[in-house]
């Protein structure tokens, strides 16, 4: 077996644990439609607080479909259509999503 061939043995499981896995992306948030045959509107506020928090995007999510938030690490605030596809104006009450130093994920 020469040299190359023993580096290659090791090298190809080294590379599969290095980027075999999916980079992270500290502060995104995948808010995931799996439940809202006709879509539902999440709302996404960035800050520290609520009442000090900064509109980041309202965004109508299809069944099935992934918004990508990336708020850079800091706390988000979201809350989501009661009655999706209604248009009576009514939400959720809202949420803390706090993605520092991981990803996360919302499922509606």
């Amino acid at each position: 077996m020469t040299r190359g061939q023993v580096l290659a043995v090791f090298a190809s499981p080294a590379a599969a644990v290095l980027f075999g896995r999916p980079a992270r992306a500290d502060g995104l948030i995948r808010f995931y439609n799996g439940s809202f045959a006709r879509g539902v509107v999440v709302e996404v506020r960035v800050g520290a607080t609520l009442d000090g928090a900064t509109l980041y995007g309202t965004q109508k999510i299809a069944r099935g479909d992934v918004w990508e938030v990336d708020t850079a690490g800091s706390v988000a605030w979201w809350r989501r259509e009661t009655n999706p596809g209604s248009n009576d104006g009514r939400t959720t009450g809202w949420q803390r999503v706090d993605p520092d130093h991981t990803d996360a994920r919302v499922r509606l």
